[in-house]
């Protein structure tokens, strides 16, 4: 599709290796020169991971993606390879946004890194300002479509597909969406959805 549209492919992920190292070894392993090619903002990026709404998001969404890879794999080890794999994603779509502004860039990444607007969505406004103080993109400016959905990956615990985390007492105040659309190839059962939009 790119070749045919004549679009741009951006190499946005972070090396494998590195994964593998902060999996096994920590953050503080990482190469010096590419983690501070995947971390522009480290004070955001330190800073965020005390924000009460991603919290939320890594307790109700991220953490629920853990499987240990061996016995000595702890939940904080996988904690530390998915922080650095969305913030590296939004650093490097930051670099290439902030210096064409009129430009439209699409990523693609896994269902579980988008949901609830924890991920890359959630860094790339404050990845950007850190690039550029007058930056224009904001969270109005970063759009998240979910294809296809199904309940059991919006991590419901019923039929019906999860439109949002935090609708207790304690934390709606935090409340955040599923995405900004869900797209289907096909009509969804009605019995998945638990609301409709109005038809007019």
């Amino acid at each position: 599709l790119s070749r045919s549209e004549g679009l741009s492919m951006v190499a946005l992920a972070p090396e494998a290796e590195d994964m593998r190292v902060v999996r096994k070894d920590g953050l503080q392993n990482v190469n010096i020169e590419r983690r501070t090619n995947y971390v522009v903002d480290a004070q955001g990026f330190i800073e965020l991971t005390q924000d009460a709404r991603f919290k939320l998001y890594t307790e109700y969404s991220m953490l629920k993606g853990f499987v240990p890879q061996s016995a000595e794999d702890k939940p904080g080890d996988f904690f530390s390879e998915r922080i650095l794999w969305d913030e590296a994603v939004a650093t490097a779509a930051a670099r290439w946004a902030v210096i064409r502004p009129d430009s439209l860039m699409v990523i693609v990444a896994p269902f579980d890194r988008l949901r609830y607007m924890g991920g890359v969505n959630f860094r790339l406004p404050r990845v950007c300002k850190a690039l550029q103080k007058d930056s224009k993109v904001d969270e109005e400016a970063v759009t998240t479509i979910l294809l296809n959905p199904t309940a059991q990956e919006t991590l419901s615990q019923s039929r019906y597909i999860r439109l949002e985390i935090g609708t207790a007492p304690t934390n709606v105040a935090y409340q955040s969406k599923l995405a900004d659309y869900v797209w289907f190839s096909s009509m969804p059962k009605v019995n998945t959805i638990p609301r409709m939009m109005p038809t007019q």
